[in-house]
């Protein structure tokens, strides 16, 4: 998995390229969520848009990137999440627990407004 970050609106914008399994470095979305709420962000949003697949321990690392964001008063929020991502969140029972976008124009619009 790689992950790519640019800040828009107050936005950290997190770009996940690739499978995320547990061969990826572990805390490593959790790391970059934190610290761009750290430096000045007020939400971040994950692109999942290139992301195929996620394992469970990579899902465990979704919720606390989530909590950790909570944590820090900031919001996470999904965008482009794909059909079997959608999928394994409901199957997870967690698809009330994070908020999904089909776009960042989207998510940007509520994200402003908060």
């Amino acid at each position: 998995m790689e992950i790519t970050r640019r800040i828009e609106d107050g936005i950290a914008v997190l770009a996940l390229v690739g499978r995320l399994t547990v061969n990826d470095t572990p805390g490593q979305l959790k790391a970059t969520a934190a610290q761009a709420i750290a430096e000045g962000a007020h939400a971040v949003a994950l692109d999942l848009s290139q992301v195929p697949y996620i394992d469970s321990t990579r899902l465990g690392e979704l919720i606390a990137a989530h909590i950790t964001v909570a944590r820090q008063n900031g919001r996470l929020v999904l965008i482009c999440p794909t059909q079997r991502i959608t999928a394994l969140l409901k199957l997870a029972g967690l698809e009330g627990i994070f908020e999904t976008y089909p776009s960042f124009d989207q998510a940007r619009t509520t994200l402003r407004r908060a």
